[in-house]
């Protein structure tokens, strides 16, 4: 979703036992990015970052720790291209490791 400038706007979000919630909107994407990794610190829980629209995640943290963070790419050539990058593979791995 767009502001009334043209800028895609960004909305927090926390898992709860309901899934997810929104906590906080209409931030643009650093502002998102840093309240959720500090929120995900002070509670110890996940929260993501999501376009308005709920149409696109950009950013995953729990504990404080970042899982996913698709706006700062690791390998932008390869972003730009649709080839996955270095970071998502390292992350998938994370996740996995997680899960077991």
């Amino acid at each position: 979703m767009h502001s009334s400038q043209g800028a895609i706007v960004f909305c927090i979000q926390r898992l709860s036992d309901q899934g997810w919630v929104g906590i906080a909107d209409n931030l643009n994407l650093l502002e998102a990015r840093a309240k959720a990794t500090l929120l995900s610190q002070e509670h110890g829980a996940a929260f993501r970052v999501v376009s308005d629209d709920q149409s696109d995640m950009q950013f995953l943290c729990r504990d404080g720790v970042i899982l996913v963070d698709l706006s700062e790419p690791a390998d932008l050539a390869a972003a730009l291209e649709g080839q996955p990058s270095v970071l998502m593979e390292d992350i998938s791995w994370k996740i996995l490791a997680e899960a077991n």
